[in-house]
């Protein structure tokens, strides 16, 4: 009798944890920000007359066009021969505390003019690395808002061509001088973030390569592997105003390395055909564009609007994912692992450039307690223009309980102050998944999680009942050795403790599931350090 019992418990145990919900996702074509990618927002400051930035125009930004990036050039007008005043080193912390608060990144610039008047142009070699070494504890201390850092401080703009201390027609010398300053703030710079380079050339001399980086090279935290690019001419001209000297070689470079690394910038003249539609969308696909000047040039960007195209292009720069289709299991047990499979798309022009983890999160569907297990694949490999299928075995959280839980992808940002921020997790490109209250991307699945082991105990102390029978209709039998030393409780399948009637006599325990609808229901068993759960099956 015993062991055809327990024959039955184990066979409603394997069809049970065979058992999978797959579901298909509807992609969604709304616009939507998303971190660190995107249209920007141009906005700079002055030494001679410091405009701080604005908390409700950012929040403005993001709420109402869908921004979540603005573009910071700090210019250091009145310091190009001493040091960086603490008052304005305030300003900008403050700055920066304004981005945050409104829920936005940066991409931070310092230079030294906003002309090429000779003379004023940037600051020597020695006076940018004291200036860079002030600078070291706003940038650490401010990583988390800071998108991507650009190279500046050399040049009018800080865009390294007009210079008085750098040489125009670069020698040897002068770029071994410019490396000392990419060095010195990549050193400043916390190791989590890049910096770019004006033009592929630029990055190409000053570090002695034209070999673009590979996959295998990707995020190994040397030089090359940190810095990025932009363009602040784009399709300008044939070669967008000089960021490009030779097509043909500088092309396949830029497009290899940005696979991997930041790119971006701004239009700045009106081109036509080149500055038109079709040759906006080859290139920003082609180049791996994240983000793009809003502000200027404006009638390019007109141009964009009435031509039909800006709507694809605001959804394309950067990354833009979307769930295709999941599988995932209907239960698992305590202690386990559970098969999770998820094809992703990313429909965007490039992938994320900083690093992110992505979560499987199990929200009780009872208690609303959140349980979350990391996935092994990197978000930034998530190859644009392609679809990534993520199958893998992960262990349950360890201190998860028994009950239902409804899933969820969530992917924050790495930083802890942020990380728990909905405005700075990834939202996925589909319909009714986004919860914009926590940032979490719904599966629209549901698992149960029951005790380690279905005919054991969470401690490994295993109680000698015998349940029966298997499956239960109206009454339910327990049998078991001093019995009523045990407090017994019974649970649904979402964790809920139920309200049974039931009669002990001897050590025979009757328990009343007329009462109770068809499903899964579990025993628990408790004396002292002795837990013991154990999984049934109610049908009428």
């Amino acid at each position: 009798m015993k062991k055809s019992i327990l024959t039955l418990v184990l066979l409603f145990s394997i069809i049970g944890f065979a058992q999978t919900t797959n579901v298909t996702y509807t992609a969604s074509s709304d616009n939507f920000s998303n971190p660190e990618r995107g249209l920007y927002h141009h906005t700079e400051t002055h030494s001679t007359g410091y405009t701080s930035l604005s908390q409700s125009t950012l929040t403005n930004y993001r709420n109402n066009e869908n921004i979540s990036l603005i573009l910071r050039v700090f210019y250091l007008e009145n310091f190009r021969s001493t040091a960086i005043s603490q008052d304005y080193l305030n300003k900008v912390q403050a700055d920066f505390n304004t981005i945050r608060n409104a829920g936005l990144k940066c991409i931070v610039r310092f230079a030294y003019s906003d002309t090429d008047t000779a003379g004023q142009r940037d600051a020597s070699k020695a006076q940018i690395l004291a200036h860079i070494e002030q600078l070291r504890p706003l940038l650490q201390n401010n990583v988390d808002i800071i998108a991507v850092m650009q190279a500046g401080f050399i040049g009018s703009w800080g865009e390294w061509y007009y210079t008085d201390y750098f040489g125009m027609s670069p020698t040897s010398t002068d770029y071994a001088n410019r490396k000392a300053v990419v060095d010195g703030i990549l050193s400043a710079l916390p190791a989590s973030r890049m910096v770019q380079i004006r033009t592929p050339k630029l990055k190409q001399n000053t570090y002695s390569t034209t070999t673009a980086i590979t996959q295998t090279q990707a995020y190994n935290g040397t030089a090359l592997s940190r810095i990025g690019h932009h363009n602040d001419c784009f399709l300008a001209s044939s070669t967008d105003f000089g960021t490009y000297t030779n097509t043909s070689s500088e092309y396949p470079y830029l497009e290899q390395e940005t696979k991997f690394l930041p790119m971006g910038g701004e239009t700045c003249a009106v081109n036509e055909p080149r500055s038109g539609c079709t040759s906006a969308l080859s290139e920003m696909q082609k180049f791996h564009w994240s983000y793009m000047n809003t502000d200027y040039n404006a009638s390019v960007i007109s141009g964009f609007s009435s031509s039909g195209c800006f709507n694809d292009i605001k959804n394309k720069l950067g990354y833009r994912f979307e769930l295709v289709n999941g599988s995932f299991p209907q239960m698992t047990n305590i202690g386990g692992t559970m098969a999770v499979t998820l094809k992703i798309k990313n429909s965007g022009f490039a992938t994320p450039y900083n690093q992110r983890t992505a979560y499987i999160v199990f929200k009780n569907t009872v208690t609303n307690d959140v349980y979350t297990k990391a996935l092994a694949s990197d978000p930034r490999l998530w190859t644009s223009q392609a679809e990534t299928t993520i199958s893998e075995n992960i262990a349950l959280p360890s201190n998860i309980i028994q009950g239902s839980y409804r899933l969820y992808l969530v992917i924050p940002d790495a930083a802890t102050g942020l990380s728990s921020r909905p405005e700075y997790s990834i939202r996925m490109a589909n319909a009714n998944t986004w919860d914009a209250a926590t940032g979490y991307n719904n599966l629209n699945a549901i698992v149960t999680v029951g005790s380690q082991n279905n005919l054991g105990t969470a401690d490994n102390t295993l109680v000698n009942a015998l349940i029966y029978p298997v499956p239960a209709n109206n009454e339910i039998f327990v049998e078991m050795e001093n019995l009523d030393q045990y407090a017994i409780v019974m649970y649904n399948s979402l964790g809920q403790k139920i309200n049974v009637k039931s009669q002990l006599s001897a050590n025979k325990m009757t328990i009343d599931t007329e009462s109770l609808s068809d499903g899964i229901y579990y025993i628990k068993f408790t004396n002292g350090s002795i837990n013991d759960t154990r999984r049934l099956v109610v049908k009428h």
